[in-house]
C-alpha cells in the first residue's frame, strides 16, 4: 500500500484482517487483550474496539458517546514513518517514539495518550496491534 492508503477504510479492514489472523494475538495473554484504543492521524481519529485479541471494528470519527482507554496521536508525517516496512529509529516502535515526543519534545514521532495504567496493562498486546499496522500497510511484509 501506498503512504496515502494510510487510514483508507481498505487500509483499515487489511488491518483487521492481519490483526485476527495473527497467530501471536491468540498467545501470550494478547487474546485478553479487549481494551479499545483511538489511532489518532492529524486529528483524524479512529476508534479501534478490540475484543478477545481481535479487531472487532474501527470506527472512524467516534462521537462523544464513544469511550475508549488510551490511544496513540501524532502526525500524519510520524505515521507514515510507522508503519513503512523499515521504519526509521525511534519511529520503530511505541515506546521510543511516545519518549521522543514526551520527554525529548522532537516533532514527528507518535505519542501515548489516555490512562497510562490501561496502557501498561496492555502494553505488549497494544504493541503487537500497532506492529501489525506494518505488516499490513506493506503486504504481509514487517
Amino acid at each position: 500500500m501506498t503512504a496515502s492508503d494510510l487510514a483508507s477504510h481498505e487500509w483499515w479492514e487489511r488491518y483487521k484482517r492481519v490483526v485476527n489472523a495473527d497467530p501471536e494475538m491468540r498467545v501470550r495473554g494478547h487474546q485478553h487483550f479487549e481494551e479499545d484504543f483511538v489511532v489518532d492521524i492529524d486529528g483524524d481519529r479512529f476508534l479501534v474496539r478490540m475484543e478477545g485479541g481481535r479487531v472487532e471494528e474501527v470506527l472512524p470519527n467516534p462521537g462523544l458517546n464513544e469511550r475508549w482507554a488510551f490511544g496513540v496521536r501524532g502526525s500524519r508525517t510520524a505515521w507514515e514513518e510507522f508503519v513503512r516496512e523499515v521504519p526509521p529509529p525511534f519511529n520503530h516502535e511505541i515506546v521510543a517514539s511516545h519518549y521522543r515526543t514526551a520527554v525529548r519534545d522532537e516533532p514527528d514521532h507518535l505519542e501515548l495518550t489516555g490512562d497510562n495504567e490501561a496502557i501498561f496493562q496492555n502494553l505488549r498486546a497494544f504493541q503487537r496491534a500497532l506492529d501489525l499496522m506494518r505488516v499490513a500497510h506493506n503486504d504481509g511484509g514487517s
